[in-house]
C-alpha cells in the first residue's frame, strides 16, 4: 500500500511540475508550499486561465489532486482510485506537456 501512496504522490508531483512549467509559476512561489488540497482548487484554474482550451480537463485535474492529499492525509488509498488517478495524472501531463510544445513552436514561427 505504501509503493501506491508513493506512485499516485510521485505522478501528482509530475503534473503539478508541468502545470508551474507551462503557465511559468516559478517553483519558489507562495502557490508551492500550499496543500495538496489547496492545490486542487488552485492549479487547475491556474492552467484553464493560461489555456482556457483545457477547461475540459480541470474537475479532472482537481480530482487527482484531492485523491492524492487523501492519500496522504489517510495513509491509504484504494487501490483503484490510485491506479485511475495515476493514469489520469500522466495522461494530463503529456496534454499540458504537448500546450507547452506547440507554444514554445508558435514562438519559434513568429
Amino acid at each position: 500500500m505504501a509503493s501506491m501512496i508513493t506512485d499516485i504522490v510521485s505522478a501528482t508531483g509530475k503534473l503539478e511540475a508541468a502545470i508551474l512549467d507551462v503557465t511559468n509559476l516559478s517553483p519558489g512561489s507562495p502557490d508551492r508550499s500550499r496543500s495538496m488540497r489547496a492545490k486542487a482548487k488552485l492549479l487547475p484554474q491556474v492552467l484553464v486561465k493560461h489555456f482556457p482550451e483545457l477547461s475540459w480537463i480541470e474537475r479532472e485535474l482537481r480530482g487527482v489532486f484531492e485523491a492524492c492529499s487523501d492519500a496522504i492525509d489517510r495513509k491509504s488509498v484504494n487501490p483503484v482510485v490510485a491506479k485511475a488517478a495515476i493514469s489520469i495524472a500522466d495522461e494530463y501531463r503529456q496534454v499540458i506537456d504537448s500546450m507547452k510544445d506547440t507554444r514554445q513552436f508558435s514562438r519559434r514561427m513568429s
